[in-house]
């Protein structure tokens, strides 16, 4: 598996990411995609490549939450912290990922700078915006999201994404998904694992001197339907291939807690929908709070 790491004169011919009031700027940071966290890093482990790196190489069951912390705060940073920042995020984001490499549990060998498998991280990120939007919001028009993906081949570039692994556009990105999905996806061992850990979420550290039982009691309704949304937002295709399924009662379920969403979100104005996205890297930079992804 080749992997390539850009220079620094690379880096700095970069395209800057997108411009404020841009259809990505626009879009990706609105708080509904939280709804679809899950899913998108199911589609991402469901990779191969991703699935071995993180199952031997991330802190995901030790400690979900610093991990998403980690998570959101670098997107964010690239979307909206501007070029500087941007720019050294994407450089620290692939020197960090240089040493992810090994051999996965069917003697494949795997690195995290896969050219395919980091686009596929990336483009990911790019699917799960539009059909959150359509799960919780309004979908976009095809007018919309011909502007969004565009905004997100420049964003891929920042990220160091060969052009290459890019589909130039978004009739052409679907396509590709649609092929991923049916002949590179896999039940990996990393993604049942985090389907595990959203039906029984791991207690914070913060919360230590909680009872087991009293948080299992306080999590259980809410884990449930995040559970049920995540299974629901899959691909059909990889639903299938890892036995996930919803009765007819469970897809009610998820129907149900669609419509409450988007009826609570529409109340809220557009900008203040993507505000801690927006305010997250400026936030985290005076935190101090230099993690990894």
């Amino acid at each position: 598996m080749q992997s390539t790491s850009p220079s620094t004169a690379a880096l700095r011919e970069r395209p800057a990411g997108p411009p404020r009031g841009s259809e990505l700027w626009r879009r990706f940071g609105d708080i509904r995609g939280f709804g679809l966290t899950a899913q998108v890093l199911a589609m991402q482990v469901a990779h191969p490549v991703v699935g071995a790196g993180v199952v031997e190489h991330s802190d995901y069951r030790s400690d979900p939450y610093g991990r998403f912390k980690r998570t959101y705060r670098s997107i964010t940073t690239v979307v909206y912290g501007g070029p500087r920042r941007a720019a050294a995020e994407s450089e620290r984001l692939r020197v960090l990922h240089r040493a992810i490499r090994g051999t996965d549990e069917l003697g494949r060998k795997y690195h995290a700078l896969d050219p395919a498998a980091y686009a596929w991280v990336h483009l990911t990120l790019v699917k799960v915006v539009v059909d959150a939007h359509a799960m919780f919001g309004r979908p976009m028009t095809r007018a919309e999201l011909d502007a969004y993906y565009a905004d997100s081949v420049r964003l891929g570039l920042v990220l160091g994404v060969r052009p290459q692994d890019l589909p130039s556009t978004w009739a052409e990105f679907l396509a590709y998904h649609d092929h991923t999905v049916e002949h590179v996806l896999e039940d990996t061992r990393a993604l049942r694992e985090l389907l595990d850990g959203i039906r029984s979420p791991a207690k914070p550290n913060a919360l230590h001197r909680l009872p087991d039982r009293r948080w299992h009691e306080l999590t259980a309704p809410t884990s449930r339907m995040y559970y049920l949304i995540t299974v629901a937002a899959l691909p059909e295709t990889l639903r299938k291939r890892c036995n996930l399924a919803l009765t007819a009662a469970e897809a009610h379920d998820v129907d149900r807690a669609a419509r409450r969403i988007r009826t609570a979100t529409a109340f809220i104005p557009a900008p203040a929908r993507r505000a801690p996205a927006i305010l997250a890297p400026r936030v985290f930079e005076l935190l101090g709070t230099i993690g990894t992804r």
